[in-house]
């Protein structure tokens, strides 16, 4: 370790040492004010999510209102040792009297459980770390048991995305009253939704127009660098080729279902490869699993499962599709991934829902002409599970529709995106 470089960092990513400005965001995600609470309680923070989605911002903001904090990005191969870490922490404790340490992108340190865990324990010391990573700041969980809380950052959402850009977005009760007071920007929302299912995942490019900067910025700074460095530095990959062809195929088939042999066949590769790609994949924030909702949960995990690329600008951005592509049978499968979650439904009749919320189903179905046969799926799901309200999210209806005993419930996509946890209860 080169400890003169090392504090040249130091007084880099602290410029505050020497008087400067320290230029921070003003915006705050929904998760800041959670995490906020937690900045005086000694357990230590941990902070995981997708590349670029704002956990160092997060950490710089607070940072504002502490006394002397202190903060160190692990980004840098150079710096990724045990040994380094050892020197930057007692050199903030010691040097710079720091009570708050800040350590970003910590996963990349071998061991660094057990070093924070003997600092927590004899130090009066408050830590907060980040990681792109989830499956080393879950395995810290197991070390540091009782020691540490974790949170995830997730992509933007479609109401930070619009509070971002400057919209206001009010709360109210009552859907039909949310509903009845933005129908005068109705055009607006909708225009800004196919904008966020774009661009709108990531802070740094909500108000890029060109479309190649926007395919570059997530090809290179999210997807790429992902794939084949940081997974690389925690897993052994021997085929960086693969893990991205599959992660390009995933993409291309976004919310379907899929089978490990099938993709083994596909891909000319061993079952136990494709098993752990998905596995990195999933763990690194760029890819979601579903599995099949059952009451009996042995049963759910042995049936096929959905993948769904985490936000759909990816995988436009992979695919190469510019905004003038985005028609609305291309944009089907997306708007299902955005909204897709743990679990679907499905039976051996073919009848499907494909998002289970809070014990209930709700149907994608994002196209102006919903038939009555696209109900089907949510009625059975209703009858088996003894429910009397399900909900299709549509392209641009708003209503609801008695069937027999049943009320269907119909959304907008872009309402249903800035509301579901007020529409379903």
């Amino acid at each position: 370790m080169n400890k003169e470089y090392t504090i040249r960092l130091i007084q880099e990513y602290n410029p505050q040492l020497i008087g400067k400005a320290v230029e921070i965001p003003i915006f705050k995600r929904d998760l800041y004010l959670e995490i906020s609470k937690w900045i005086d309680k000694k357990q230590i923070i941990a902070i995981t999510g997708l590349r670029r989605v704002g956990k160092t911002v997060i950490m710089k903001q607070l940072m504002q209102n502490i006394e002397k904090p202190a903060f160190f990005s692990f980004d840098e191969e150079e710096t990724q040792t045990k040994e380094t870490l050892l020197f930057i922490i007692d050199y903030f404790l010691n040097v710079m009297k720091s009570k708050y340490i800040f350590l970003d992108e910590i996963h990349y340190i071998k061991d660094w459980q057990g070093v924070l865990k003997r600092y927590y324990d004899t130090r009066n010391v408050k830590l907060v770390i980040s990681g792109s990573e989830s499956l080393e700041i879950t395995k810290a969980k197991e070390s540091l048991a009782g020691r540490i809380v974790t949170f995830k950052l997730e992509t933007l959402s479609f109401k930070e995305y619009l509070l971002l850009k400057g919209h206001k977005i009010e709360i109210k009760k009552e859907i039909k009253e949310i509903y009845e007071g933005m129908l005068s920007e109705k055009e607006f929302y909708e225009s800004e939704f196919l904008n966020y299912l774009y661009n709108g995942a990531f802070p740094e490019i909500i108000n890029e127009k060109e479309d190649e900067i926007i395919r570059k910025y997530l090809n290179e700074l999210v997807v790429k660098k992902i794939i084949y460095r940081d997974l690389p530095r925690v897993f052994e990959i021997k085929r960086r080729d693969l893990l991205f062809d599959l992660f390009r195929y995933i993409c291309d088939h976004s919310s379907d279902l899929y089978e490990i042999k099938n993709l083994c066949s596909l891909f000319n590769a061993d079952y136990g490869t494709i098993t752990n790609y998905l596995f990195y994949l999933e763990k690194s924030y760029l890819i979601k699993i579903a599995e099949i909702y059952s009451k009996n949960i042995s049963k759910g995990i042995k049936k096929r499962k959905k993948v769904y690329v985490v936000h759909p600008s990816l995988a436009f951005s992979v695919m190469g599709y510019n905004k003038e592509m985005l028609v609305e049978k291309i944009l089907g499968q997306y708007v299902e991934s955005l909204f897709g979650d743990k679990f679907f439904w499905r039976d051996d009749y073919g009848n499907e829902v494909d998002v289970i919320v809070k014990n209930k189903p709700v149907e994608i179905k994002y196209r102006n002409n919903i038939e009555r046969d696209d109900l089907k799926g949510v009625l059975r799901f209703l009858d088996i599970f003894k429910l009397n309200e399900g909900w299709i999210v549509s392209k641009d209806r708003f209503g609801e529709e008695m069937i027999g005993n049943k009320k269907i419930n119909f959304v907008p996509a872009w309402l249903f995106s800035l509301y579901a946890s007020i529409i379903v209860r």
